[in-house]
């Protein structure tokens, strides 16, 4: 793992400023493929409507570094997360009274509702037009409009939230979570509240979600509807499975493997999302356990 950090940290000495931005995205989705994973592995959550918290952080902070006046650029993405913890908060009361099939389709609900806002509230979120043109703000003297200086940052940020959230895990209230996904009434029987354990969770990974849609509207200097509709909510349940949902780093390297493809099929052709579906059959089909399952098995 360690070796793995240091890598990235020389990477943009090493590759086109292409490839930079390219791993920069990887870091951001990574963080936001790691929530939907722990939701789903860790509490037995299957969402289909995980978009909402990108979006809503993303929207948020764009829209807060348009109105308010100096606000610095941790406050901003702080402000995302906050707004992502927010929306969690009120789905979550609803969420947390359904289990299986019923969570994921009201979480589709959800996501749809909030797209049909986020279209058509046209005087606030600027509609199909989307929001850009907002303020990059330096961070104590360094330019953030460097791509090196915003992927470091990039990674600081998601890397403290990724090391939050493998440590929060082995803590009790973790065991809990987990213990919830193995036996809910169990976890009643011995007095705790699965309903609020469960909400307090999603919070929290609405929190880190909303963390990684304010980044990427800073990485790409412009925010649209895209970012909280379910073709997002597909591409992060994408991003996970690839990897691998049973390993904490498996969202990292489907990330990865996801921005890669989708970016180079996208170049040889307009079918792309075709042959990515076939790829992603084919790794459920015959590699359930994801790329990181594969590695395990032969070594």
């Amino acid at each position: 793992m360690a070796i793995g950090f240091a890598a990235f940290l020389f990477l943009p000495y090493l590759i086109p400023r292409f490839q930079l931005r390219m791993l920069t995205e990887i870091i951001i989705f990574s963080l936001f493929a790691t929530t939907w994973k722990m939701l789903f592995n860790e509490a037995g959550l299957f969402s289909f409507g995980h978009a909402v918290y990108f979006g809503v952080g993303a929207y948020s902070s764009a829209l807060s570094w348009l109105h308010i006046k100096e606000l610095s650029f941790l406050n901003g993405i702080l402000i995302g997360g906050i707004a992502g913890g927010i929306i969690a908060f009120i789905l979550g009361t609803f969420l947390v009274r359904m289990s299986g099939t019923y969570f994921s389709l009201l979480t589709l609900a959800f996501n749809q509702l909030l797209w049909a806002i986020v279209w058509k509230w046209r005087e606030v979120t600027g509609g199909d037009d989307g929001l850009g043109n907002f303020p990059k703000p330096d961070l104590w003297g360094i330019s953030m409009s460097d791509p090196v200086n915003f992927y470091y940052m990039s990674l600081f940020i998601v890397s403290a939230s990724l090391l939050f959230c493998w440590h929060y895990m082995k803590t009790p209230h973790g065991a809990v979570i987990i213990s919830i996904k193995s036996n809910e009434e169990r976890v009643k029987f011995i007095g705790f509240s699965a309903n609020i354990s469960k909400l307090f969770f999603i919070c929290m990974m609405g929190f880190f979600a909303g963390i990684s849609g304010a980044l990427f509207a800073q990485f790409q200097e412009f925010i649209a509807a895209s970012a909280i509709d379910i073709g997002l909510s597909t591409n992060v349940l994408f991003m996970a499975y690839i990897g691998g949902i049973s390993y904490f780093w498996g969202p990292i390297v489907g990330s990865g493997i996801f921005v890669y493809l989708s970016e180079y099929l996208s170049s040889f052709t307009e079918r792309w999302e075709f042959i990515f579906g076939l790829f992603f059959v084919v790794v459920v089909l015959f590699t359930p356990e994801g790329i990181l399952g594969i590695i395990k098995k032969r070594t």
